[in-house]
C-alpha cells in the first residue's frame, strides 16, 4: 500500500476503510449486483456523474477510500445467482489498484465462486489480471473509449489511461479469449465525433464485436468543467463545442453515424440505458 505522503501536493489522496457488505442490488440493465472496491476516483473525468449519484462535492470525490476488507466480505456473500458488475459507480482499475491489488483479489474470489462478472473500466491495467479473467467461468470486460485523440482524452480524463492504451488493452483481452466490448461514451460533441470513422475503424481493429454507445447527460456545472478542460487543449474547440453539449439533435446525428459506420465494419452497436 502506498503511503499517504505519496499523494500530497494536490494529487488525489486516499484512506483505508472497512465495508460491511461487498454486493449491493443493481438496477442497471444486465446486472443483478454492483460491487465497487473503491469509493471516489482519481481519474478526474470532467464529465464524472458519480458525485451527483453519491451526493458529494466533486472535490470530495477525488479523495479515494480503499475498502480493504472487501475480498473477505465478498467471500462470505458469494456465490449468488446473477451477474456482479464492477465499475458501476467508480473505476475498479484506478491508479491505486496498481499498488493495492484490491480489485484483483476480489476477482479471484468471484472466480472461485464461479460468479458471473461484468467489468467496466477506462484503464489498461485490467490486462494485468488476464491470468484470472481468462479462467473465469462467465465474465465480460468493457473498455470505455471517448475519442481517437489521446491529447483530448487526457484533457477530459487526466488520471485515466490514454485512449490508445485502452484500445491496445481491448486487443489483448480479445486475443486472450476474454469476451470484450467497447463502451463508447459519453459522446462529447466535436470530440467523440471528430474523426469518427478513424475511431470506429480503430475499435473494429481490436477484434471486439460489440459497441455500447452513450450520449452525455449534463448535470449542473458539468458543462463548464468540460469546456474548461477542452480549453486547456484547444480553446477554439471548447468554444465551438459548448453550445452543442445540450443539443439533442447533435447527439442523435452522432449516434446514427456510430450505428451506421459500426455496422459497416461488422460491429453490433447498441445504445446504453
Amino acid at each position: 500500500m502506498p503511503s499517504l505522503e505519496s499523494f500530497e501536493d494536490g494529487r488525489p489522496s486516499y484512506k483505508c476503510v472497512e465495508c460491511k457488505s461487498a454486493l449491493s442490488l443493481s438496477k442497471l440493465p444486465g446486472l443483478n449486483f454492483a460491487m465497487n472496491p473503491y469509493r471516489g476516483c482519481a481519474h478526474g473525468c470532467a464529465y464524472c456523474y458519480a458525485p451527483y449519484v453519491m451526493r458529494v462535492p466533486m472535490a470530495e470525490w477525488t479523495k479515494v477510500s480503499v475498502k480493504e476488507n472487501m475480498p473477505a466480505v465478498l467471500a462470505r456473500e458469494v456465490p449468488r445467482p446473477g451477474v456482479v458488475g464492477l465499475g458501476t459507480v467508480t473505476d475498479p482499475y484506478q491508479p491505486l489498484e496498481k499498488a493495492t491489488c484490491l480489485t484483483r483479489r476480489c476477482l479471484e474470489v468471484l472466480r472461485k465462486a464461479e460468479t458471473a462478472t461484468s467489468v467496466l473500466t477506462k484503464s489498461a491495467l485490467v490486462t494485468r489480471d488476464l491470468d484470472i479473467l481468462r479462467r473465469m467461468k462467465a465474465v465480460e470486460v468493457g473498455i470505455t473509449v471517448t475519442t481517437i485523440d489521446d491529447e483530448l482524452g487526457k484533457a477530459l480524463e487526466p488520471g485515466a489511461s490514454l485512449q490508445s492504451e485502452r484500445l491496445r488493452a481491448a486487443r489483448e483481452l480479445v486475443d486472450a479469449g476474454v469476451p470484450t466490448y467497447i463502451f463508447l461514451g459519453p459522446i462529447i460533441p466535436l470530440v467523440t465525433d471528430d474523426r469518427l470513422d478513424d475511431l470506429i475503424s480503430a475499435i473494429a481493429d481490436t477484434g471486439v464485436k460489440r459497441v455500447m454507445a452513450d450520449r452525455l447527460n449534463l448535470r449542473p456545472g458539468m458543462g463548464a468543467r468540460i469546456t474548461e478542460a477542452l480549453a486547456r487543449a484547444d480553446p477554439s474547440l471548447a468554444e465551438r463545442a459548448a453550445p452543442l453539449l445540450d443539443d439533442p439533435g447533435h447527439y442523435s446525428s452522432v449516434m446514427s453515424r456510430i450505428e451506421r459506420e459500426g455496422k459497416a465494419r461488422g460491429l453490433e452497436v447498441s445504445r446504453a440505458f
